[in-house]
């Protein structure tokens, strides 16, 4: 489908951020663990900062995982399906994972505006909060339309079936 294929680039982009995210955790926790033991002073808002760099790269990663399905699925009772069943079951799927997405998104939105409206900040590195929480709304976002584009894209291939 368009949009999915429109959209890959957007959601590789962040992927790859989320992968870089991930390797700024290694690099910081390696360099708080050097402090510690080296100059006796480790980093006090590592852990502040390696929680948010870890949501960052799940919600980062999120679209692109749901868009290629790449994420752990249980295809037992599916894959006993006849196919015409299958592709309803996965239609049912992308709608449960698009509702999901759009009740997650609703409900991060008031959250977001609060920390905005109040400035919220870390305890201890006094890191701003709203620029790392609109990841979770934009993510859920971008999933859903990753789950409505895979629905789509499903529509036209055969449903998976046993191997």
């Amino acid at each position: 489908m368009r949009i999915g294929k429109g959209l890959t680039p957007v959601f590789v982009a962040m992927a790859v951020l989320a992968a870089l995210a991930g390797a700024a955790i290694v690099v910081l926790i390696g360099a708080s663990v050097a402090m510690r033991y080296f100059a006796f002073a480790p980093f006090r808002f590592t852990e502040e900062l390696v929680g948010l760099l870890m949501t960052a790269a799940f919600f980062l990663a999120l679209p692109l995982v749901t868009l290629r399905a790449d994420h752990v699925r249980v295809l037992v009772l599916v894959a006993a399906l006849p196919e015409p069943a299958r592709r309803w079951t996965g239609r049912l799927a992308a709608l449960f994972g698009a509702g999901f997405c759009l009740w997650f998104a609703a409900l991060c939105l008031p959250w977001l505006e609060f920390a905005i409206d109040r400035n919220i900040k870390t305890e201890v590195g006094r890191l701003l909060m709203y620029p790392w929480m609109a990841l979770v709304p934009v993510s859920m976002a971008l999933s859903l339309v990753a789950f409505v584009a895979g629905a789509a894209a499903a529509a036209d291939r055969p449903a998976p079936g046993p191997p």
